[in-house]
């Protein structure tokens, strides 16, 4: 059926009025209505075929963008030191953060070398904990003792012949002595704001905007970290500013009301391999991450992985991997740790483009 033939019959009328010989025969008033209402009902067909016409089109646009890839349309997974093992994988992760929303998502991190810095104008970075023992309230005899500890510990950790379950005692081993030589060095509370002014470690460009933004939309921002809890707050203020939605879990020094001397460590002791989510069970910030089961992951070793694990209720958990050193050496392991894999990249582009995609 055409479109004219669906206009109403009185608009047949008009060529009548129109015409003179039959003109005469009608009220000029009621024909002057008449043609008021055809006119009106052609513009209005010539309308509703138009729509009808431009959602048709529209419609046809967008089923054709859905053949793209959303893994495809970020540029920045595209990048050069960006690795993906599993892409159907990502893209369905992906998807499902994207269609659920930001109101169902929450982020985990670690800090050193993740949001820090692993190098900074050819020097290596220093950690949290390296701050204090490279600063200048330290001496030299506390010093050389931290760095036996190093030497002694680390190939143990980056042994990979090694399991967790074997290097597990090593760690706990290698956090309580060094916790307890910080003990040692006497520093006072503001001493931490210098130790920080005057290291040369820095965020990674692109923080800033990723806390701002998590913030600015009320997204859950839970940073873990084995380093010194003290030595991150105060970087991320002195660098980027305090965040509401951020909540930091890591060693954190006290200190004497009276001396403002450290004295000690509050809560448990936090380790590289038993940073997750279960030490939050029954506490505030589990109900801020409760009806929360999607989770971007960030860190830069392998046990970063189960950072979100002893949650209950997870649904998606993107794990972006930063892997700073020994590419050839443990490229293949972070590959299957990990999602994404970023190589060497001092910057936060690709976390930011996920989360730019999600908001």
């Amino acid at each position: 059926m055409t479109t004219l033939s669906k206009i109403p019959n009185s608009l047949r009328q008009v060529f009548n009025l129109l015409n003179p010989a039959t003109s005469t025969t009608h009220n000029f008033k009621n024909s002057k209505i008449l043609i008021t209402v055809s006119i009106g009902a052609i513009g209005i067909s010539i309308a509703f075929n138009y729509l009808y016409a431009r959602l048709k089109s529209l419609r046809k646009k967008r089923n054709h963008s859905n053949t793209f890839k959303l893994i495809e349309m970020i540029a920045e997974l595209k990048g050069a030191n960006v690795r993906i093992k599993n892409p159907d994988n990502v893209e369905l992760v992906l998807q499902n953060l994207i269609n659920s929303g930001k109101e169902r998502l929450q982020v985990v991190s670690d800090f050193d070398r993740t949001i820090s810095l692993c190098s900074y104008n050819g020097q290596t970075c220093l950690t949290s904990n390296a701050v204090i023992e490279m600063s200048r309230f330290v001496s030299p005899e506390i010093r050389k003792k931290f760095k036996e500890l190093r030497d002694y510990y680390l190939p143990i950790e980056h042994d990979i012949k090694m399991t967790k379950e074997q290097k597990l005692p090593f760690m706990i081993e290698w956090w309580t002595k060094s916790l307890n030589l910080t003990l040692e060095t006497q520093i006072e509370s503001t001493d931490i704001k210098e130790i920080v002014r005057n290291s040369t470690t820095h965020l990674k460009n692109g923080c800033k905007w990723f806390f701002y933004t998590l913030e600015r939309h009320d997204v859950p921002l839970l940073i873990f970290s084995a380093g010194i809890g003290n030595v991150i707050e105060e970087w991320i203020t002195q660098e980027c500013g305090s965040y509401k939605n951020m909540k930091i879990v890591s060693n954190f020094i006290s200190f004497d009301e009276i001396t403002k001397k450290i004295n000690g460590f509050t809560g448990s002791l936090i380790h590289i391999f038993n940073k997750n989510e279960g030490v939050l069970l029954d506490t505030e910030y589990e109900k801020t991450i409760h009806n929360r089961p999607n989770v971007i992951l960030l860190g830069d070793s392998l046990g970063d992985t189960e950072m979100a694990n002893g949650f209950p209720s997870l649904n998606y958990i993107l794990k972006i991997g930063f892997l700073n050193d020994k590419v050839d050496e443990f490229l293949p392991r972070y590959m299957d740790a990990f999602d994404i894999v970023i190589i060497k990249d001092d910057t936060f582009n690709v976390p930011n483009a996920i989360l730019r995609a999600i908001i």
